[in-house]
């Protein structure tokens, strides 16, 4: 028997002398008081929110130093034992008196500490120091129980100790037509389960029915409730609430998850009261990931009532997107327009074959063009180069494939006809003049009829365009006519090579472009062209 009461003696000076087998020093914060009532039980969680719920790779200790001890004592885990913790809960089953003291819970983080203190009062009866604080109203709608907020219980409602009927499973009592009748003290009973067994936890609140005439409510100017304030992770922020009372005893203050911010937490509050009007100030020294998953609240509360507005921190949109955006749309958009710039010749040669020859008036002209070259060079060389060109892809690429009529000297005059009679004629009869360019100094004779004749009803008349074919290359045009100095200044001359001879070239897409629309007598015609004439491609 001694040798057991030895043994008794050993076990409880350790629990006495028991401090946390961490050697971190623990930042402490005060906590509230809570008040319950002996025979029930408590179901007690951390009283920091992050503490209650923020639990993954944490852990706890929880102790108390009730009135009759002059030591800590550590709370067991044991779910067997009356009074235990689990993670960040206590639980108090079947309060005595002698359960009144205070309670410690440690949160341990990584290198961190915090230490939250916590007076509990067990009282033998009801007592009205067992009343939450409750707000006058001018017209209540509801009552909430003040307990079992953060768990699963089934709840009774009396009104001055008397059963309200037809309210069972919940935790929001509503009051219809309120008035002064409604007044008195509610109470709510939620019995919960724990280990099998059923545990009952009562919470009392006193309604009261104010004057509407009293006073007006306390009237948000900024923020706007539910507003969103973006940021960047890292770095200082002030929160701004402006609230506008008509009252005399008023607050303001801020909280984050429904519980208020102290300044050593690494946030900073300031007021400043001028005319009616309380500006406050909320200072995050450093916002963390942990802020932007958090509710912020400015409460504002006067004599009768408690109002808050929320706000919540978004972190800022990076920028890498938009400026991937932008230089993905700059590159399409320099893609697009030198592709349209590439294929504008061929998408207007498209458009015109489709609408423009469909839509055109008849002008009476008999011809597409007049060629005007040099017929009588001495330079035989460049004799046969114009030979070749005008009767070779000239006519084959204008007149057989792109069924333009064209007039040529030599081939479609008669013998015996009046030349100038028939120059001034047939240039009048069509719509543009294609002049032909050769190297040397002679290329056209300034003496030349018909170009004299066509360079007139172009620069002066105005009736006849111009296209100018340059066969190589030539050093300079001053040995050309004026008239046709200036037209080349105006519209340089195509240059042709050796080789252009398929119509899909750039050089003869640049040819139909300065040609009119083939003229009716040649699309009626056209069903005697090669397939390549009828639709060429662009």
């Amino acid at each position: 028997m001694r040798m057991m009461r030895m043994i008794l003696l050993l076990t409880e000076s350790v629990l006495v002398s028991y401090q946390s087998n961490s050697t971190v020093q623990c930042e402490k914060f005060r906590g509230k008081t809570v008040r319950v009532r002996a025979g029930e039980s408590l179901y007690f969680p951390c009283p920091n929110t992050d503490c209650y719920e923020y639990t993954e790779d944490r852990s706890y200790d929880w102790l108390r130093n009730l009135s009759r001890m002059k030591q800590l004592e550590r709370i067991g885990t044991e779910e067997s034992e009356r009074v235990h913790y689990h993670k960040s809960v206590l639980y108090i089953l079947r309060l005595t008196l002698d359960d009144t003291g205070r309670y410690i819970t440690r949160w341990y983080e990584e290198d961190n500490c915090d230490e939250y203190e916590t007076d509990i009062v067990v009282y033998e009866e009801f007592n009205t120091d067992l009343l939450y604080y409750t707000v006058p109203e001018e017209k209540a709608t509801t009552i909430s129980c003040p307990v079992c907020e953060k768990q699963t219980g089934r709840f009774i409602w009396y009104k001055n100790f008397s059963l309200i009927p037809n309210q069972e499973f919940k935790n929001v009592l509503r009051i219809r037509n309120s008035s002064k009748e409604s007044e008195g003290i509610y109470t709510c009973v939620c019995t919960w389960e724990h280990n099998g067994l059923k545990h009952n936890t009562s919470g009392h609140r006193r309604l009261i029915i104010k004057d509407q005439s009293r006073t007006n409510p306390p009237v948000f100017q900024i923020p706007v409730n539910n507003s969103i304030v973006t940021t960047d992770v890292g770095t200082e922020l002030i929160l701004v609430c402006s609230v506008v009372f008509v009252c005399d005893e008023c607050c303001v203050r801020w909280e984050r998850n429904k519980t208020t911010l102290n300044e050593e937490d690494g946030y900073k509050q300031e007021n400043r009261i001028k005319d009616g009007n309380v500006q406050s100030f909320l200072n995050i020294t450093k916002v963390s990931e942990l802020d932007l998953l958090s509710e912020f609240r400015c409460k504002t509360e006067d004599s009768y009532r408690v109002i808050f507005v929320s706000i919540t921190l978004r972190s800022r949109a990076s920028m890498l997107p938009v400026i991937l955006a932008c230089i993905c749309t700059f590159l399409l958009v320099l893609v697009l327009s030198g592709i349209v710039k590439w294929f504008s010749l061929d998408l207007v040669l498209f458009l015109r074959e489709i609408f423009i020859k469909f839509s055109r008036k008849e002008d009476r002209k008999l011809y597409d063009a007049y060629v005007i070259y040099q017929r009588n060079n001495s330079d035989e060389t460049t004799s046969k180069t114009v030979s070749d060109f005008v009767n070779g892809s000239l006519l084959t690429v204008l007149e057989s494939y792109c069924g333009f009529k064209l007039f040529i000297h030599g081939r479609d005059d008669l013998p015996g006809e009046d030349c100038m009679n028939l120059i001034e004629t047939k240039i009048q009869l069509s719509r543009r003049l294609i002049i032909i360019l050769t190297p040397g100094t002679s290329s056209i004779s300034p003496t030349a009829y018909d170009l004299q004749v066509g360079l007139h009803q172009a620069l002066v008349q105005g009736e006849t365009g111009v296209i100018v074919i340059q066969l190589g290359q030539m050093q300079d045009y001053t040995h050309l006519p004026l008239g046709l100095q200036h037209l080349l200044c105006k519209n340089n001359p195509l240059l042709w090579r050796d080789g252009q001879t398929s119509p899909t070239s750039r050089f003869w897409k640049r040819v139909r472009y300065r040609m009119p629309v083939a003229s009716s007598h040649q699309r009626r015609s056209s069903k005697k062209r090669p397939l390549e004439c009828q639709s060429l491609p662009v």
